[in-house]
């Protein structure tokens, strides 16, 4: 059952436009301002109470955490989509990456099935079973799934 299956697997695009792991600290830094810039435009819009700088920042945080795999700029794209599809609803961070991961997923849908479609390598070529005996038997192992005989009487096939 298992002797079509590739090796090594498909390789797959990423699942996010940006790798914040391989960025360096400062380059992060004005990434997730750039991402919190956008944030804070777009919220401006909507009906908010007075709220405290410290939990202004901690809400701008908690959006950063959220969308830092997204480039900015898609985060914008992300966050005017939703204000002009829901003008009376104020979105929050699992709105915007929804948005944005189906925005991902259909950009990249054709490169996720050609990398399903295509085996990453031919299936080799299996031993057959008489060759698998004469193997075991050249190495002295007795077949593992070879019936045993009990007290001189054979299994029957």
């Amino acid at each position: 059952m298992t002797a079509q299956l590739p090796v090594t697997a498909a390789k797959l695009p990423p699942t996010t436009p940006c790798n914040v792991a391989s960025m360096q600290p400062h380059e992060l830094t004005e990434h997730r301002l750039a991402i919190g810039q956008a944030v804070e435009v777009i919220l401006h819009g909507y009906w908010q109470p007075s709220e405290s700088e410290t939990l202004r920042a901690a809400v701008l945080r908690d959006w950063c955490d959220t969308l830092e795999g997204w480039k900015p700029d898609s985060v914008l794209a992300a966050l005017r989509k939703w204000r002009n599809e829901h003008p009376s609803k104020r979105p929050n961070p699992g709105h915007i990456v929804q948005m944005l991961k189906e925005s991902w997923g259909r950009r990249h849908a054709d490169q996720v099935r050609a990398a399903m479609a295509t085996p990453v390598e031919p299936p080799k070529e299996r031993v057959s079973v008489e060759a698998a005996k004469a193997i075991m038997a050249e190495m002295g192992v007795r077949d593992p799934l070879a019936a045993k005989t009990i007290a001189g009487i054979q299994p029957t096939e």
